[in-house]
């Protein structure tokens, strides 16, 4: 019992001689403290700030709006290229603008979103523009092996197309020879006038199956050129509108004159007991 109440005294004389030691050291406690905490203040004030943008690009599209449907890359790869070209996993030490993260959309496909940073709004709005340059730019040229491609096709069904035309009007004169030559067969040329009711009708049935093939013809022509419209053919583009904050996301400035009077507030008092401990080790030499 006695041996607890030394060690409680002691205790209580430790944390006694503590605060004395504060306060006899107040002066350069708050002197450290407030000069920490000014400098953090200046800086804060003083230094350039930093915006923060976000846009939600798509990837461009051929046959859009169709069961055929499909990107012109897989958006994961856009996304590492774009990671490495930016350096946004990179250690080194990047100038503003900057992209600060590229991330995948889980709920839409070919979708991906990019925050990018800079010191003004506008700057950042024009990385990201850039992105989307740059992206177009890499895939125009498999656009226009598209669009050649289609027109190409399209140039060749047209060809077709007045090809059977051109049959169609030969056995429709045809046609129309052997209508004259039954109106003028006698009754005695019966046997005849069977025979050219026979052809009558299988020019009839080719004729109808000519007209078929050109309407099909026709509807693949219209198809081919829907396909490279604008309406099928999209471009990488931004989804809606570009998220722009008002306020800077850097530099925080209460934050850092908060951590900065704490910071300077622990570094006096580590200070302190430093000196104190420095003056007990004289005294005791």
């Amino acid at each position: 019992m006695n041996n607890q109440t030394v060690q409680l005294q002691e205790n209580t004389i430790d944390l006694s001689e503590l605060f004395q030691t504060l306060k006899r050291r107040k002066k350069m406690i708050l002197l450290i403290t407030l000069l920490v905490t000014l400098f953090a203040a200046v800086y804060a004030w003083t230094a350039k700030p930093v915006y923060e943008v976000k846009a939600m690009i798509e990837i461009g599209k051929l046959e859009a709006g169709t069961k055929d449907e499909k990107s012109l890359d897989n958006v994961a790869d856009i996304k590492q290229k774009l990671e490495y070209i930016y350096g946004v996993k990179s250690k080194k030490k990047r100038h503003y603008p900057k992209v600060k993260s590229i991330g995948l959309n889980k709920q839409a496909k070919g979708v991906f979103t990019v925050t990018a940073e800079g010191h003004s709004n506008e700057e950042a709005i024009a990385l990201v523009e850039k992105i989307i340059q740059k992206i177009e730019k890499e895939y125009q040229e498999k656009i226009d092996t598209y669009v050649n491609s289609k027109k190409e096709l399209i140039a060749l069904t047209r060809e077709d197309i007045e090809t059977a035309k051109q049959n169609l009007e030969k056995i429709e004169k045809t046609l129309d020879n052997y209508s004259q030559k039954i109106m003028n067969i006698t009754a005695e040329d019966a046997a005849l006038a069977g025979i050219y009711t026979i052809q009558i009708s299988q020019n009839q049935k080719t004729i109808q199956s000519l007209q078929a093939r050109i309407s099909t013809l026709k509807a693949n022509v219209y198809d081919k050129e829907l396909s490279i419209t604008p309406l099928r053919i999209k471009q990488t583009h931004i989804v809606g509108e570009v998220e722009v904050l008002d306020k800077p996301v850097k530099p925080k400035k209460v934050l850092i004159v908060i951590v900065a009077f704490i910071t300077g507030l622990m570094l006096s008092i580590f200070l302190v007991f430093f000196l104190e401990f420095l003056k007990g080790v004289r005294e005791e030499e």
